[in-house]
């Protein structure tokens, strides 16, 4: 445990317990789950007349600024009249243990391998027979019936350097340069035209956020100039990733992916606001599509 800060401008990763404080904010019914280690996994359905949406962050919890950018958005959603969406703002409780403890020693790495669960995982494509961490996400469909899964990661924010270094994990080669804050949108089949709308109408937002659109902007034109083309889409001046996926359980995934790992200071607290931004973006523009559907 460490010292509180104010979300909007937490300037570093917070401690599991104000994780869990702020989490006691938000009004609404509590649920958890236990991770592999046993530690709690929590989690609030605030209950509305609006459609529900899950929001989740932590999955990977050395992508940092999922966690607070997932809490201010649901804050702020609170606020409003007839609100309705789950939040779980840290699901890989182990995994923020470590980088915790890792990042005490070393706090300018990327530390890879809080990336993954006491098991040694990657909670998303666990099957076991025991879902552990991942029953925090059952648990969440099943009290609201969210169409939409917003779910807040990052990527590393240094790795201009890490080509030389010799240390690139295995299959993690398209990760080795930032490219910018972009999205990731998987839908299921029948849902290809309403991703489409949902993914213009977030980025059109988030193109609003002052700094933001440059920021890419610039990552991208120096990933061109050292790697060539990115592979992505740009959609309103943010790089995106849109693909039919079956495996969800919801008909929407929106997957946001900041370059967060390492960067502290006005650069965290850039990172957790456009998280928080996304979040109500997505918010929004899901409302709009379910009122047309």
């Amino acid at each position: 445990s460490g010292e509180a800060q104010s979300l909007a401008t937490a300037h570093a990763p917070i401690f599991v317990a104000q994780v869990r404080t702020e989490l006691s904010g938000i009004e609404g019914e509590t649920f958890e789950a236990r991770s592999r280690a046993g530690r709690a996994v929590q989690a609030r359905y605030h209950r509305g007349t609006d459609a529900a949406v899950m929001i989740s962050g932590g999955q990977h919890p050395n992508e940092t600024t999922g966690i607070i950018g997932a809490l201010r958005g649901a804050q702020a959603l609170a606020s409003r009249r007839g609100a309705q969406f789950n939040i779980s703002p840290l699901e890989n409780t182990d995994g923020y243990a470590v980088h915790h403890r890792l990042r005490a020693d070393n706090p300018r790495h990327m530390h890879h391998a809080a990336r993954y669960t006491a098991l040694g995982d990657d909670l998303e494509y666990r099957t076991a027979a025991q879902p552990h961490e991942k029953a925090i996400r059952f648990e969440a469909q099943r009290l609201s019936g969210a169409r939409l899964h917003i779910n807040l990661h990052g990527y590393p924010a240094h790795e201009w350097t890490r080509p030389l270094s010799g240390y690139v994990p295995r299959g993690f080669a398209m990760w080795t340069l930032p490219k910018g804050f972009f999205l990731i949108m998987r839908y299921q089949h029948g849902w290809e035209e309403r991703a489409e709308r949902f993914i213009d109408a977030v980025t059109r937002r988030l193109a609003a956020v002052p700094g933001l659109v440059a920021f890419n902007d610039t990552q991208i034109s120096l990933y061109e100039t050292h790697a060539g083309e990115t592979g992505f889409r740009i959609i309103n001046g943010f790089p995106c990733m849109i693909s039919v996926d079956d495996r969800h359980d919801v008909p929407l995934t929106l997957i946001t992916e900041y370059p967060d790992e390492t960067i502290y200071g006005d650069a965290f607290i850039a990172g957790h606001t456009a998280q928080m931004e996304t979040v109500l973006a997505a918010y929004d523009a899901f409302q709009m599509i379910e009122s047309v559907a």
